[in-house]
């Protein structure tokens, strides 16, 4: 049976936390908090159709600048999925 994903760490296991789950035969991916994502190329920055971010400390969240001038301009729906009082903070 083959995989329907492919996860990947976006940096070490001492870096800023960041998982990436591809999905293989589709155009999208998920990201499971947005620590840094310099180590990640804009293709898959741009795959991206679903972010779960745990918790708004910058380790968790630094990202989300990169995110977006990697986004801004482009029709594509981003869903950002976080705890509770998520969105004022965004």
């Amino acid at each position: 049976m083959k995989p329907l994903f492919l996860p990947q760490l976006v940096n070490d296991p001492f870096g800023d936390p960041g998982l990436y789950v591809e999905y293989l035969f589709e155009k999208r991916s998920f990201l499971f908090d947005l620590g840094d994502l310099r180590a990640l190329a804009p293709r898959k920055i741009l795959r991206i159709s679903d972010i779960f971010v745990s918790h708004t400390h910058m380790d968790h969240f630094v990202g989300f600048d990169q995110l977006l001038r990697i986004s801004l301009g482009r029709e594509k729906n981003l869903r950002l999925f976080g705890p509770p009082g998520f969105v004022a903070q965004v």
